[in-house]
């Protein structure tokens, strides 16, 4: 005794459902990871839903021959919600476990390794700029700059006797 074949098709069609579930948790990882800015799960919606929309598309047109069947649809929500509450939980709560040791661990590497490095940098950093501060102010302008001036010809006036001047000014 075999399968009818719109029995076979809603099984698929549930296979699909826990696929798009899957998909579905890949975008909760995303989110996770991210911190769920509102306009970032907004896009990963929009997303998962142009996806989805494409998978039953495409499913639709090979297994029904481009027809709307309403089983399809139920067979692929009952897939999603079966695997989403069931399966679905579990992954999440592993991958919010994992989440947590990733950034307690990248946490730890910071404070112990990189950190102090950096934080003795940042005071040498300091040290020398209050340094150079306390000398520039101590000594005036360095050594190299007391000779120059803003203008390079201080005999040189702008717009006094300038013979290249075209409107003097005077009606013609």
């Amino acid at each position: 005794m075999g399968f009818a074949p719109e029995t076979a098709v809603f099984l698929y069609a549930c296979a699909l459902g826990a696929g798009l579930g899957v998909l579905y948790d890949v975008f909760r990882l995303l989110r996770l990871v991210t911190g769920g800015k509102a306009l970032l799960v907004f896009l990963e919606d929009l997303l998962f839903s142009f996806l989805a929309a494409g998978c039953t598309l495409y499913f639709m047109i090979e297994f029904c021959s481009g027809w709307l069947r309403l089983f399809v649809l139920a067979g692929e929500a009952l897939g999603f919600i079966l695997y989403h509450f069931t399966v679905g939980e579990i992954v999440i709560r592993l991958l919010r476990l994992i989440c947590r040791g990733v950034r307690f661990l990248l946490l730890g590497i910071w404070r112990k390794i990189l950190y102090p490095p950096l934080r003795i940098l940042l005071l040498i950093v300091q040290k020398i700029k209050h340094l150079v501060v306390a000398i520039s102010q101590k000594f005036g302008k360095p050594l190299f700059f007391q000779n120059l001036s803003l203008q390079l010809h201080p005999k040189m006036m702008y717009n006094e006797n300038n013979s290249n001047q075209t409107d003097t000014g005077k009606d013609g």
